[in-house]
Protein backbone atom coordinates (compact mmCIF):
# COMPACT_ATOMS: atom_id res chain seq x y z
CA UNK A 1 0.00 0.00 0.00
CA UNK A 2 0.80 3.42 -1.00
CA UNK A 3 2.50 6.13 1.68
CA UNK A 4 -0.57 7.86 0.65
CA UNK A 5 -2.90 5.77 1.70
CA UNK A 6 -1.12 4.44 4.81
CA UNK A 7 -1.39 8.34 6.11
CA UNK A 8 -4.97 8.16 5.50
CA UNK A 9 -7.56 8.61 8.71
CA UNK A 10 -10.30 6.65 9.45
CA UNK A 11 -13.30 9.01 8.77
CA UNK A 12 -15.19 10.23 12.08
CA UNK A 13 -19.03 11.03 10.54
CA UNK A 14 -19.44 12.39 7.81
CA UNK A 15 -16.59 13.08 5.20
CA UNK A 16 -15.70 13.25 1.71
CA UNK A 17 -15.86 10.65 -0.96
CA UNK A 18 -12.19 10.98 -1.32
CA UNK A 19 -11.28 10.20 2.20
CA UNK A 20 -13.81 7.71 1.97
CA UNK A 21 -12.13 6.08 -0.97
CA UNK A 22 -8.31 6.10 0.76
CA UNK A 23 -9.45 5.32 4.27
CA UNK A 24 -11.57 2.07 2.36
CA UNK A 25 -7.57 1.07 1.05
CA UNK A 26 -5.87 0.76 4.41
CA UNK A 27 -8.99 -1.38 5.55
CA UNK A 28 -8.45 -3.82 2.48
CA UNK A 29 -6.58 -4.55 -0.75
CA UNK A 30 -10.37 -5.24 -2.52
CA UNK A 31 -12.88 -2.26 -2.31
CA UNK A 32 -15.94 -3.06 -3.74
CA UNK A 33 -18.21 0.28 -4.77
CA UNK A 34 -21.40 0.12 -7.34
CA UNK A 35 -23.37 2.37 -9.41
CA UNK A 36 -27.50 2.45 -9.42
CA UNK A 37 -29.26 0.81 -12.77
CA UNK A 38 -32.33 -0.12 -13.88
CA UNK A 39 -32.07 -1.49 -17.48
CA UNK A 40 -30.01 1.23 -19.21
CA UNK A 41 -31.35 3.84 -17.08
CA UNK A 42 -29.00 4.78 -14.41
CA UNK A 43 -27.93 7.16 -11.73
CA UNK A 44 -25.70 9.67 -13.35
CA UNK A 45 -23.99 10.58 -9.99
CA UNK A 46 -22.82 7.29 -8.66
CA UNK A 47 -20.86 7.17 -11.65
CA UNK A 48 -19.79 10.61 -11.25
CA UNK A 49 -18.85 10.38 -7.75
CA UNK A 50 -16.95 6.68 -9.20
CA UNK A 51 -14.49 9.04 -11.56
CA UNK A 52 -14.17 11.11 -8.06
CA UNK A 53 -12.98 7.49 -6.28
CA UNK A 54 -10.84 6.50 -8.79
CA UNK A 55 -8.87 9.76 -8.52
CA UNK A 56 -8.77 8.87 -4.89
CA UNK A 57 -7.84 5.63 -5.14
CA UNK A 58 -4.70 6.54 -7.43
CA UNK A 59 -3.27 8.77 -4.81
CA UNK A 60 -3.79 5.70 -3.11
CA UNK A 61 -1.27 3.51 -5.08
CA UNK A 62 -4.10 1.77 -6.84
CA UNK A 63 -3.60 0.72 -10.61
CA UNK A 64 -6.44 -1.58 -11.42
CA UNK A 65 -10.41 -1.33 -11.80
CA UNK A 66 -12.48 -4.61 -12.40
CA UNK A 67 -15.62 -3.62 -14.00
CA UNK A 68 -18.82 -5.75 -14.27
CA UNK A 69 -20.09 -3.70 -17.89
CA UNK A 70 -16.99 -5.04 -19.32
CA UNK A 71 -17.31 -8.00 -21.99
CA UNK A 72 -14.81 -10.11 -21.28
CA UNK A 73 -11.91 -10.47 -23.72
CA UNK A 74 -11.82 -12.63 -26.91
CA UNK A 75 -8.83 -14.66 -26.28
CA UNK A 76 -10.62 -16.01 -22.70
CA UNK A 77 -9.03 -14.21 -20.11
CA UNK A 78 -10.10 -11.56 -17.87
CA UNK A 79 -7.58 -8.31 -19.03
CA UNK A 80 -5.98 -6.26 -19.39
CA UNK A 81 -7.81 -4.46 -21.48
CA UNK A 82 -6.04 -1.11 -22.24
CA UNK A 83 -9.18 0.54 -24.57
CA UNK A 84 -12.90 0.43 -25.15
CA UNK A 85 -14.15 0.43 -28.69
CA UNK A 86 -15.70 3.62 -29.51
CA UNK A 87 -19.12 1.27 -31.13
CA UNK A 88 -19.05 -0.26 -27.76
CA UNK A 89 -22.98 -0.20 -27.02
CA UNK A 90 -24.98 -1.05 -23.85
CA UNK A 91 -23.67 1.06 -20.46
CA UNK A 92 -20.10 1.34 -22.67
CA UNK A 93 -21.55 4.31 -24.65
CA UNK A 94 -23.48 6.17 -21.61
CA UNK A 95 -21.31 9.18 -21.57
CA UNK A 96 -20.43 9.39 -17.78
CA UNK A 97 -19.33 5.73 -18.22
CA UNK A 98 -17.33 6.80 -21.07
CA UNK A 99 -15.89 9.48 -18.72
CA UNK A 100 -15.30 6.69 -15.67
CA UNK A 101 -13.41 4.12 -18.26
CA UNK A 102 -11.72 7.12 -19.76
CA UNK A 103 -10.67 8.30 -16.39
CA UNK A 104 -9.01 5.12 -15.37
CA UNK A 105 -7.38 4.84 -18.62
CA UNK A 106 -5.85 8.56 -18.88
CA UNK A 107 -4.11 7.72 -14.69
CA UNK A 108 -2.61 4.80 -16.79
CA UNK A 109 -4.60 2.35 -15.10
CA UNK A 110 -5.39 -1.40 -16.61
CA UNK A 111 -9.50 -2.63 -16.67
CA UNK A 112 -10.17 -6.13 -15.90
CA UNK A 113 -13.56 -8.27 -16.54
CA UNK A 114 -15.48 -10.32 -14.46
CA UNK A 115 -18.48 -10.77 -15.57
CA UNK A 116 -19.87 -14.40 -15.54
CA UNK A 117 -20.36 -16.23 -19.18
CA UNK A 118 -23.81 -16.30 -20.42
CA UNK A 119 -24.50 -18.91 -23.56
CA UNK A 120 -25.66 -16.63 -26.74
CA UNK A 121 -28.21 -19.24 -26.79
CA UNK A 122 -29.57 -19.26 -23.38
CA UNK A 123 -33.68 -19.33 -23.03
CA UNK A 124 -34.66 -15.49 -21.81
CA UNK A 125 -36.74 -17.17 -19.09
CA UNK A 126 -33.73 -19.28 -17.52
CA UNK A 127 -31.52 -16.13 -17.28
CA UNK A 128 -34.25 -14.51 -14.79
CA UNK A 129 -34.56 -17.76 -12.34
CA UNK A 130 -32.77 -17.80 -9.21
CA UNK A 131 -31.07 -20.71 -10.11
CA UNK A 132 -28.96 -18.81 -13.18
CA UNK A 133 -28.82 -15.38 -10.96
CA UNK A 134 -27.10 -17.75 -7.83
CA UNK A 135 -24.63 -18.96 -11.01
CA UNK A 136 -23.25 -15.79 -12.03
CA UNK A 137 -22.59 -14.13 -8.97
CA UNK A 138 -20.43 -16.75 -7.78
CA UNK A 139 -18.65 -17.25 -11.16
CA UNK A 140 -18.62 -13.30 -10.89
CA UNK A 141 -16.84 -13.74 -7.25
CA UNK A 142 -14.51 -16.38 -8.87
CA UNK A 143 -12.96 -14.40 -11.68
CA UNK A 144 -12.61 -11.37 -9.14
CA UNK A 145 -10.71 -14.28 -6.68
CA UNK A 146 -8.64 -14.87 -9.57
CA UNK A 147 -8.06 -11.50 -10.36
CA UNK A 148 -6.39 -10.92 -6.78
CA UNK A 149 -4.49 -14.22 -6.24
CA UNK A 150 -2.80 -13.36 -9.92
CA UNK A 151 -1.21 -10.30 -8.31
CA UNK A 152 -1.66 -10.32 -4.41
CA UNK A 153 0.32 -7.54 -3.76
CA UNK A 154 -2.11 -5.11 -6.28
CA UNK A 155 -4.91 -3.27 -4.59
CA UNK A 156 -8.37 -3.30 -6.65
CA UNK A 157 -11.15 -1.26 -7.02
CA UNK A 158 -14.17 -3.41 -8.31
CA UNK A 159 -17.29 -1.41 -9.88
CA UNK A 160 -20.54 -3.44 -9.76
CA UNK A 161 -24.23 -2.52 -10.40
CA UNK A 162 -26.59 -2.03 -7.38
CA UNK A 163 -26.20 -4.78 -4.84
CA UNK A 164 -24.47 -7.42 -6.14
CA UNK A 165 -21.24 -6.01 -3.99
CA UNK A 166 -23.33 -6.95 -0.69
CA UNK A 167 -21.14 -9.27 1.58
CA UNK A 168 -24.83 -11.14 2.97
CA UNK A 169 -27.35 -13.03 1.62
CA UNK A 170 -31.16 -12.16 1.72
CA UNK A 171 -33.65 -14.94 1.14
CA UNK A 172 -32.61 -17.18 -2.04
CA UNK A 173 -30.27 -14.36 -3.23
CA UNK A 174 -26.33 -14.88 -2.84
CA UNK A 175 -24.85 -11.57 -3.98
CA UNK A 176 -21.01 -11.85 -5.71
CA UNK A 177 -19.67 -10.52 -2.38
CA UNK A 178 -20.59 -13.09 -0.26
CA UNK A 179 -19.47 -15.68 -2.29
CA UNK A 180 -16.69 -13.65 -2.47
CA UNK A 181 -15.91 -13.80 1.10
CA UNK A 182 -16.28 -17.52 0.73
CA UNK A 183 -14.00 -18.07 -2.31
CA UNK A 184 -11.32 -15.52 -1.68
CA UNK A 185 -8.44 -15.18 1.16
CA UNK A 186 -9.10 -11.26 0.68
CA UNK A 187 -11.45 -9.20 2.48
CA UNK A 188 -13.22 -6.70 0.81
CA UNK A 189 -13.91 -3.05 1.96
CA UNK A 190 -17.99 -2.61 0.06
CA UNK A 191 -19.20 0.60 -0.70
CA UNK A 192 -22.58 1.21 -1.14
CA UNK A 193 -24.04 3.65 -3.42
CA UNK A 194 -27.67 2.96 -4.33
CA UNK A 195 -29.10 3.32 -0.63
CA UNK A 196 -31.21 7.08 -1.38
CA UNK A 197 -31.30 6.45 -5.04
CA UNK A 198 -34.71 7.05 -6.32
CA UNK A 199 -35.23 3.54 -8.27
CA UNK A 200 -39.29 3.73 -8.30
CA UNK A 201 -39.16 7.27 -9.95
CA UNK A 202 -40.11 8.48 -6.39
CA UNK A 203 -37.75 8.76 -3.11
CA UNK A 204 -38.92 6.64 0.00
CA UNK A 205 -40.56 8.58 2.79
CA UNK A 206 -37.66 7.43 5.01
CA UNK A 207 -35.18 8.76 2.64
CA UNK A 208 -37.17 12.29 2.09
CA UNK A 209 -36.62 12.35 5.69
CA UNK A 210 -33.26 11.72 6.18
CA UNK A 211 -31.98 14.04 3.80
CA UNK A 212 -33.79 16.73 5.66
CA UNK A 213 -32.16 15.53 8.74
CA UNK A 214 -28.82 15.96 7.55
CA UNK A 215 -29.17 18.35 4.64
CA UNK A 216 -26.58 20.99 6.81
CA UNK A 217 -24.11 17.73 6.65
CA UNK A 218 -24.50 16.94 2.56
CA UNK A 219 -24.59 20.95 1.95
CA UNK A 220 -20.62 20.90 3.71
CA UNK A 221 -19.55 18.05 1.06
CA UNK A 222 -21.73 19.54 -2.16
CA UNK A 223 -24.63 17.46 -1.89
CA UNK A 224 -23.33 14.00 -1.74
CA UNK A 225 -21.25 12.38 1.34
CA UNK A 226 -19.92 9.08 2.77
CA UNK A 227 -20.04 7.72 6.24
CA UNK A 228 -19.13 4.46 7.68
CA UNK A 229 -22.01 2.14 8.42
CA UNK A 230 -21.20 1.70 12.29
CA UNK A 231 -21.22 5.49 12.38
CA UNK A 232 -24.42 6.52 9.96
CA UNK A 233 -27.35 7.33 11.59
CA UNK A 234 -31.00 5.16 11.85
CA UNK A 235 -32.07 3.33 9.34
CA UNK A 236 -28.43 3.48 7.81
CA UNK A 237 -26.63 1.37 10.55
CA UNK A 238 -28.73 -1.13 9.50
CA UNK A 239 -27.67 -1.50 6.17
CA UNK A 240 -26.53 -5.02 5.41
CA UNK A 241 -23.63 -6.72 4.00
CA UNK A 242 -21.84 -3.08 3.44
CA UNK A 243 -18.84 -1.05 5.37
CA UNK A 244 -19.77 2.42 4.19
CA UNK A 245 -22.99 4.03 2.54
CA UNK A 246 -22.36 7.17 -0.08
CA UNK A 247 -25.78 9.42 0.05
CA UNK A 248 -26.61 12.52 -1.99
CA UNK A 249 -29.44 14.72 -2.59
CA UNK A 250 -28.94 13.50 -6.28
CA UNK A 251 -30.56 10.36 -6.84
CA UNK A 252 -32.48 10.70 -9.70
CA UNK A 253 -32.44 7.99 -12.80
CA UNK A 254 -31.89 8.83 -16.12
CA UNK A 255 -32.23 7.66 -19.76
CA UNK A 256 -31.19 10.27 -21.45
Amino acid sequence: MSPAAERSTRPDGWCSVEDLTRYAFTQARVVMANEAHSGLARCVRTREVGVRMIRAAHAAGVRRIAMEALPLPSDGTLGPIRAIRADAGGYLAQPEMRKLIGTALELGWTLWAYEAVIPRDADPADLLSMEFTNKREREQARNLGRLVADAPAEPLLAWCGNSHAAKEATGEWIPMGHHFALLSDAAAFVIDQDVTVDFSGESSPWVRELLVSIGDELAAFGGTAGILREQAPPPLDTRRGVDAVVVSTDNALTER
